[in-house]
């Protein structure tokens, strides 16, 4: 149909332009018509322009992927068919990775007693690697096919020091400055938070065969003390040697009416220096919030972070300074071009999205019917995942690249007003030159 109509619009420009260049050659009252035309014509332009701000390219329903019908509790993606997901199925907890369409290598599996319940994270890395935490004081790197001679998925277990105690890793986060990587770790010992560092690895980490002599020298330092009572979650790099972690206060309210037993939980946030080796990671700048909870962490090419929460967003520069935005959101992921996407809880009609300095807030089709509980970008497109109010797992589908393209309403309006206000600016320019020209020779 839109072909159709687009077809129209090619053979009604020319009749349109001999229309207009009439209108133009007539006495002045028909031009003075002309130009109130033209001026309506540019009005309701803008207006179907704006009516047309819905967001295109989303598609709602259970994904294709190995993961349909069960429940995607994390995942993270490298394309659009090749990631690696934490999913709850009728045995239980399960993880595995996807490397294209047909090949899915189980990682972790309920149903042979192996359950994934205790992975608090799935950390890309930049070799194409994956490392996750399976017990304590212990990562595993889950080596892509890619980085393989064999062209298969491998498994590399890296037992860490534990001379500073047992920990559990709650999250993972790498920097990489030329061909050395550093890894920070949000660790849990007995009921206190910390994080520690690791470094550094060389490149040769991306193959099972050399990540033992890549990793020989590598040493985990001492864990941060300095944490001011905070309980640390997430973790990702700031620029090269400082990092971003985030987190939560509690504390009993001496507000009236404040119960005890009812502590207050504010959101924190904290830029945290770190240059290596058995020094322990130190606290630089903290920001403490009123309400809510940071919960994504996101890291951008230009080496700054944007901190998602609930009641409100932070941006980080490399040089430390916080910007705080009211751009409240229950998920959030960012894409190739630096775009972070913002999402509401179920029933948002709307998506934020942050660019630079510029907000812009993107309408649905219809309001968002699930859930959100785990999101991933790849190829252009935002997954989103989660369950409905009957508990069946759901996925969103947002194609980034739609909005503005010819492929959408807008898009197509878009294309449309500007062509046919070069048809009649033409004219106008070509008539009122022909005028000119003809004056002169008299």
């Amino acid at each position: 149909m839109r072909t159709k109509a687009f077809m129209c619009s090619v053979r009604l420009f020319p009749s349109m332009a001999n229309g207009w260049r009439g209108y133009l050659e007539e006495e002045s009252e028909f031009q003075w018509i002309a130009m109130a035309g033209f001026l309506a014509f540019i009005l309701l332009g803008a207006l179907a322009i704006q009516g047309t701000s819905n967001l295109p390219g989303v598609e709602v329903g259970p994904s294709d992927s190995s993961h349909a019908g069960n429940r995607v509790l994390d995942i993270e993606y490298s394309s659009g068919t090749t990631f690696t997901a934490k999913v709850l199925t009728d045995d239980g907890v399960d993880l595995y990775q996807q490397n294209g369409p047909m090949t899915v290598t189980k990682i972790m599996s309920a149903k042979d007693g192996l359950p994934a319940d205790n992975i608090n994270f799935i950390t890309p890395l930049e070799n194409g690697n994956t490392a996750i935490s399976p017990s304590k004081n212990t990562v595993q790197v889950i080596h892509s096919p890619d980085n393989e001679a064999n062209g298969e998925t491998t498994i590399t277990t890296l037992d860490l020091d534990s001379s500073n105690g047992n920990f559990t890793i709650m999250d993972l986060a790498e920097s990489v400055s030329g061909t050395q990587a550093s890894w920070m770790m949000v660790t849990m010992q007995g009921t206190s938070t910390s994080l520690r560092g690791l470094g550094s690895i060389s490149d040769a980490s991306a193959s099972s065969d050399t990540i033992a002599t890549s990793m020989a020298s590598s040493t985990l330092s001492m864990p941060m003390l300095n944490s001011a009572g905070a309980v640390w979650q997430q973790v990702v790099p700031l620029g090269s040697e400082q990092w971003v972690a985030s987190g939560y206060l509690s504390y009993t309210s001496s507000e009236a009416g404040a119960s005890p037993a009812a502590p207050k939980i504010v959101p924190t946030v904290a830029v945290i220096d770190w240059d290596g080796g058995l020094t322990a990671p130190i606290v630089a700048s903290m920001h403490t919030g009123e309400r809510g909870l940071y919960h994504t962490l996101l890291s951008l090419s230009d080496g700054t972070v944007f901190a998602a929460g609930d009641h409100g967003s932070t941006y980080l520069s490399t040089s430390g300074s916080m910007t705080h935005h009211n751009t409240p959101s229950v998920a959030a992921t960012v894409d190739d071009t630096d775009r972070v996407w913002l999402f509401g809880d179920v029933g948002s009609k709307t998506i934020l999205r942050h660019s630079g300095d510029q907000v812009e807030q993107l309408s649905l089709a219809e309001p968002l019917t699930f859930q959100i509980e785990s999101k991933g970008f790849a190829s252009e497109q935002i997954f989103l995942h989660g369950t409905d109010g009957q508990g069946e797992p759901q996925t969103l589908i947002i194609d980034t690249s739609a909005p503005g393209s010819i492929e959408s309403g807008r898009g197509f309006l878009n294309f449309l007003f500007l062509t046919v206000f070069s048809v009649i600016m033409g004219v106008m320019i070509w008539t009122a030159g022909s005028r000119l020209i003809n004056a002169r020779r008299f």
